[in-house]
């Protein structure tokens, strides 16, 4: 990482304050005191054995040696939560230079979840195969809402029709439509009954986003 310092002397230096800063106040960085605990014993391991190292009564290739993996491994539990504070705009520019992480100036806004449900519709029905378009409702056009980059479809069939959402299973997510549906051979002459939602690729924390579920639609299977 380019912000912990080349050499030992200064790794040490930034893991400690790193440590010391994350153990006061694990809450201002997002963090918890068990994340705290965690780099804290890494560091002080990394600053034993670098003081062993460079002791000239102590220092052997062993101890060099086991300082570099020392090093390493406070490196490696150090990063992933440096990273983490540094992208968080809930940790304010002044704390992150506190304790030592760059300040980003182009973090990505988190894209909301899509207000906008699908409508569906059945543009053909085959021997075991339907073929859905989908849309905004609503819109003249097929395109998807602004930051929603996939269409999820769920589904049921049986003999009667489901009645809500959570009685379908997710059978797959589509960049584009009109799409194909397929169905084995059982399936014939039962009612599949659909629902569509738009997702985003991301949002707060960096997990997808799900708008709304469409209106349940149904269909015979031919």
């Amino acid at each position: 990482m380019s912000y912990i310092p080349s050499t030992d002397n200064g790794s040490n230096v930034w893991l400690t304050n790193f440590a010391v800063l994350l153990t006061a106040t694990p809450a201002t960085y997002g963090l918890l005191a068990g994340d705290a605990v965690l780099v804290t014993n890494a560091q002080v391991a990394y600053s034993d054995a670098l003081t062993l190292s460079q002791d000239p009564n102590t220092r052997t290739p062993v101890t060099v040696a086991a300082k570099d993996a020392a090093r390493a491994s406070a490196e490696f539990v150090a990063r992933p939560y440096a990273v983490n504070i540094s992208l968080n705009p809930s940790v304010s520019n002044g704390d992150k230079v506190a304790i030592g992480v760059t300040v980003r100036s182009n973090i990505p806004t988190p894209i909301p979840a899509p207000v906008t449900a699908p409508t569906i519709a059945l543009i053909s029905a085959m021997p075991l195969v339907q073929q859905l378009q989908v849309r905004p409702t609503g819109a003249s056009n097929k395109a998807k809402p602004q930051g929603a980059v996939a269409i999820e479809i769920a589904r049921s069939v049986g003999t009667v029709a489901a009645t809500d959402p959570s009685q379908l299973r997710i059978v797959g997510q589509y960049g584009r439509t009109p799409l194909l549906q397929d169905f084995a051979s059982e399936d014939q002459g039962k009612i599949v009954t659909y629902a569509a939602r738009y997702k985003t690729r991301s949002g707060p924390g960096g997990v997808a986003q799900n708008g709304p579920w469409s209106n349940l639609v149904t269909f015979v299977v031919i």
